[in-house]
């Protein structure tokens, strides 16, 4: 499991640009995409923009299994706002796991975004 995290962070950091960096370096997946999510966030939603990206990441891109589908969501996140996945990142899957994925946040997603919890 150690291995999973390694490449977890291996590939998250390749994801940030040195621009969008944290100030403190992130230790666990939830602060690395809290890192990403809030200043994207803030933008979208002025009212607690931590409380939504805390409530996408458990709630959404937590719940996928797969490293490489959940970093792509991530990178979904720095990108566009919001958690989503582009097929070239994440080539070695068919295209139905990554439509079963998005269908799986989806609900979340939009529940963190419009308070309908």
């Amino acid at each position: 499991m150690p291995g999973v995290f390694a490449a977890a962070f291996v590939a998250a950091g390749l994801l940030m640009g040195s621009a969008q960096a944290a100030t403190t370096n992130p230790t666990t997946e939830r602060e690395l995409f809290m890192s990403i999510c809030t200043p994207r966030m803030s933008a979208k939603i002025q009212k607690q923009p931590e409380r939504v990206c805390g409530c996408l990441h458990d709630n959404a891109v937590s719940k996928e299994e797969d490293l490489e589908l959940r970093m792509a969501m991530i990178r979904g996140v720095q990108e566009n706002g919001v958690p989503s996945i582009q097929y070239v990142w994440v080539p070695s899957k068919p295209q139905e796991r990554v439509i079963e994925s998005l269908d799986r946040v989806a609900a979340p997603t939009l529940a963190c975004m419009f308070d309908n919890r």
